[in-house]
């Protein structure tokens, strides 16, 4: 499960993240991260077999959860499949198909951002 991990300032000096791996079984990849002392957000991944629970932990602690299904969104219309964004995908997530279309795999994709950048019509974003 991929989600938006949401901070308030009076918990970003608690140690809650390391708290609840300790606690549950479950793998947790931080995939992108802000978080200052005024709060934040984080983009994870978590696995394992107490993934409910851990989520249920967290909430409890006031972290707020948005699970997500996309990270990063192209806009078709946009898109002529130049491919400029293939080669700057750290994680491969960014390939082109046999037809020469550009496609996106979101199970992959971290949210960097390199793509969005790249792209010359501003035609992939990163949702938030």
């Amino acid at each position: 499960m991929r989600a938006w991990l949401k901070f308030s300032p009076d918990i970003t000096n608690k140690s809650i993240i390391s708290d609840t791996i300790k606690s549950y079984d479950i793998e947790f990849n931080i995939l992108r991260a802000n978080i200052t002392p005024k709060g934040g957000k984080m983009l994870v991944e978590i696995s394992g077999s107490q993934v409910n629970e851990s989520i249920e932990y967290m909430e409890s602690q006031g972290i707020h959860l948005d699970p997500i299904k996309k990270v990063v969104r192209k806009e078709e219309e946009k898109c002529v499949d130049c491919g400029a964004c293939v080669s700057l995908c750290p994680v491969k997530a960014i390939s082109v198909s046999d037809d020469w279309s550009v496609l996106i795999d979101d199970q992959l994709c971290i949210g960097c951002a390199f793509c969005t950048n790249s792209c010359p019509m501003k035609a992939i974003n990163v949702t938030e």
